[in-house]
């Protein structure tokens, strides 16, 4: 008698695989006090490791080579959490359909979730997780609903478009849950843009490194860090590199037509709202004469916003909304909340006071306990130095005018320390190294998605 057909795998249910993800955030959450106490125990080892993994050489490339199938067209998942990273993620798939049409195979089919500007690129979305992106846990714990449909969204994917690989573009809160998912569904996971749990919080990286196949790091420093906690992790660059090579090189810092005072509160409304007024009044205490002042802002999401906060502050500063680049090369020194956009000031070379807010009483309380790392401004990490002075602060509590202004004060008039800055901030950017990081991640991707099941 002939032996009957396996019986064929049972899937997992979308919604249910998305409701236990939520279950399990909040079970974080509540042995979070017991992870705290572990790291209070151990606190000065994870300092000591971060210090050594930031003096550590720049890792070589590590681009596998791909044989693309030519049988059938490849079927990828990708998904973004946050607008931010909608740019990077759509150059990853210009950058993946092109290693697949040199190579003469049919083009990949993509889905997955984001805005519109991934699915202009091609990508069949699913869901938009960037139209409520929050940090953390708080912002999830309050919109359970909107998380659940969008995890759920993610699980019917994995079901129904069976991908080869599923990438998922920074925003870790996000996709280690997603991760399990996919996993869950035999999809592997691959990570572009690794987490900075190198900086804070270092126990996350154990589940981090049960749901990601691999990882890809952009900055030359996380490498050693994620190897030495199991992690197999490879060096792509940072994919802001290939936006900024294709710009004009911006004038000297000291150029004559460099006299403004650029500001920039960051991309989200909370951000603004405790950053901006800080700035207004630190410009005003700086006493710069009548050096133009811009708000610069990459969308109008938030112009109704910014323009009630410039009249609260009786400032004369301007809302100039759209690329960036297009006014930092006539700025002469800026502030700045940490983040990606340091590395467009870095590009233009311009003297930053970078402003950081700390929400929460837990966050605020005991930041400088929590944190791992020296700086958390980038360009100061890659340095190994403090070039770029830097305030946090309790958003409850915001720092005195007097003092960001003196600083500020200094970014743009001290010339010898202006001097100093530019060599340093030349030495920072000669190590965050080359465009291509859009190139190189898709040679993972696709290693990954053609690797034997």
């Amino acid at each position: 008698m002939p032996a009957s057909d396996p019986k064929p795998k049972r899937l997992p249910d979308p919604a249910r695989a998305a409701s236990r993800e939520l279950r399990r955030a909040f079970g974080g959450l509540a042995i979070a006090p017991l992870r705290l106490f572990e790291f209070f125990l151990e606190r000065e080892v994870h300092v000591a490791r971060s210090a050594d993994c930031l003096d550590a050489p720049t890792p070589a490339w590590n681009t596998p080579e791909v044989v693309i199938p030519t049988d059938r067209p490849l079927r990828l998942f990708l998904s973004c959490g946050e607008r931010s990273s909608e740019v990077h993620a759509r150059r990853l798939v210009e950058a993946t359909n092109a290693v697949v049409g040199k190579a003469g195979a049919p083009a990949p089919v993509w889905v997955g979730l984001g805005g519109r500007d991934l699915a202009a690129a091609g990508v069949r979305t699913l869901a938009d997780p960037t139209a409520k992106a929050s940090m953390g846990a708080q912002g999830i714990s309050g919109q359970l609903g909107f998380w659940r449909g969008v995890l759920t969204a993610a699980g019917e994917g994995f079901r129904d478009a069976r991908p080869d690989v599923a990438t998922f573009v920074d925003a870790p809160a996000l996709h280690l849950p997603m991760a399990r998912i996919a996993r869950r569904f035999g999809v592997p996971t691959l990570h572009h843009v690794t987490p900075q749990y190198w900086a804070w919080a270092p126990w996350r990286v154990k589940p981090y490194r049960r749901v990601m196949d691999r990882s890809l790091s952009i900055l030359p420093f996380e490498n050693d860090w994620f190897e030495r906690h199991g992690v197999e992790v490879a060096y792509v660059g940072h994919p802001q590199q290939d936006v900024l090579s294709e710009l004009p090189t911006p004038p000297p810092p000291d150029d004559a037509g460099r006299r403004t005072i650029a500001l920039l509160p960051g991309s989200r409304s909370k951000e603004v709202e405790h950053a901006l007024p800080v700035m207004l009044r630190a410009v005003a205490a700086a006493r710069l004469g009548d050096a133009p002042v811009v708000v610069l802002q990459g969308s109008d999401q938030h112009a109704e916003l910014i323009r009630d906060l410039i009249r609260a502050e009786g400032s004369a500063a301007k809302l100039v909304v759209g690329d960036p680049h297009a006014e930092l090369p006539r700025a002469r020194a800026a502030l700045a909340t940490s983040g990606t956009v340091l590395l467009d000031l870095l590009h233009h070379q311009l003297p930053t006071v970078v402003l950081y807010a700390l929400t929460g009483k837990l966050r605020s309380r005991f930041a400088s306990w929590l944190v791992t790392v020296p700086y958390f401004a980038g360009p100061n990490l890659l340095a190994r130095e403090e070039l770029l002075p830097e305030v946090a602060f309790p958003a409850e509590a915001p720092p005195e005018p007097s003092h960001v202004g003196r600083l500020l004060a200094r970014c743009y008039n001290d010339a010898r320390w202006r001097h100093s800055l530019a060599h340093g901030l030349e030495r920072a950017a000669r190590r965050l190294g080359p465009a291509g990081a859009a190139q190189r991640a898709a040679a993972h991707l696709l290693d990954l998605a053609t690797a034997p099941r």
